[in-house]
């Protein structure tokens, strides 16, 4: 229970949250902030001494030292919709509710899955680059088209079942992996497949959109992408941890596939990108498919909400809890 004399102490880990979501919790919370990327052992400290209520998580990790710092905790809120960098088991443990931002940033993210795509089609970056040093390609340079091309997507949840709305006017035939999901949330219009074997030869694109757990760690590694077509592209936007980067690296090089346009790395911010940059053709961005001003409004008032509503006593969304299990306790 909360103690009435004190406003409810909620630690975000970022440097800033929408004015909006400030609104929702101002008057009933009091808000720290831990900056950017904190690490583990100083989030730990903070929502130990903070004694927090709850815990907004925009960066860095909610390990099990932190989920267990508070002993005041009973909320913990993604500021998105990876939920990879918080230990849900620790949470579940304790009947802290975990929830994201679930309808929040899946336009911006699938505009930008598409933007990658066009980014390698027409060769955007290196072509800007090439302008920029006074390199006037007009008479040498051929893009591609994305008009009728094999679209496989991995995941269709709903940032891939947007993806595949918005590619609809290209005319692309979408190909779908996605073994969770009911054949009535499947369109006619997609071919599915029971099997990542099945789509990965048929693709010229391939883009993932499955989140990050055991079962999909590295779900992209040198046999799948030997399984790809060798003028096929691989899109990430995702989590970095489904592809296998140096697996990447070497079919890059070796030709084994044409290009990549990833968003996601396996180290955040990654150690050395140079090796992917140079790797061959390539487009990289640094984790900003959500990064839209609408879609920041969108992400810190669900979580706000998500939250509030754990700590003035009611019953958490089913369509934003990861981890459903802890309802029978409640």
């Amino acid at each position: 229970m909360n103690d009435r004399s004190r406003p409810f102490t909620v630690v975000i880990t970022g440097d800033s949250i929408a004015p909006e979501a400030g609104e929702i919790l101002a008057g009933k919370c009091r808000t720290v902030f831990s900056g950017p990327y904190p690490a583990p052992d100083a989030l730990t400290r903070m929502v130990r001494d903070e004694q927090a209520d709850a815990l907004i998580m925009r960066t860095g990790k909610a390990t099990a030292e932190v989920v267990t710092a508070s002993p005041r905790l009973k909320a913990i809120a993604k500021h998105g919709v990876g939920f990879d960098n918080i230990d849900v088991a620790s949470a579940t443990a304790l009947k802290i509710p975990v929830m994201i931002s679930a309808t929040a940033n899946y336009q911006s993210v699938a505009e930008h899955a598409l933007a990658l795509m066009f980014s390698l089609a027409k060769q955007i970056p290196w072509l800007d680059g090439r302008m920029r040093q006074g390199i006037w390609d007009k008479t040498t340079f051929k893009g591609e088209e994305l008009f009728r091309k094999n679209l496989g997507l991995v995941g269709f949840g709903r940032i891939g079942r947007r993806v595949h709305e918005l590619a609809a006017p290209l005319a692309m035939k979408v190909w779908v992996f996605e073994p969770l999901l009911p054949d009535d949330r499947f369109p006619p219009a997609v071919v599915r497949v029971p099997r990542l074997e099945d789509l990965l030869p048929q693709a010229d694109i391939v883009s993932l959109h499955c989140p990050l757990t055991d079962r999909t760690r590295h779900l992209i590694g040198a046999k799948e992408l030997g399984l790809m077509k060798k003028n096929a592209w691989l899109i990430n936007t995702a989590r970095g941890g489904i592809v296998d980067e140096e697996a990447l690296i070497a079919a890059l090089r070796a030709g084994d596939i044409a290009g990549a346009g990833l968003d996601t790395f396996e180290k955040e911010p990654p150690e050395d990108v140079r090796r992917l940059a140079e790797a061959g053709r390539v487009v990289l961005t640094p984790h900003a498919g959500a990064a839209t001003g609408e879609a920041y409004v969108r992400m810190g008032v669900e979580a706000a909400r998500n939250v509030l509503t754990v700590l003035e006593g009611g019953r958490p969304d089913p369509d934003y809890l990861v981890n459903p299990e802890i309802l029978a306790a409640r």
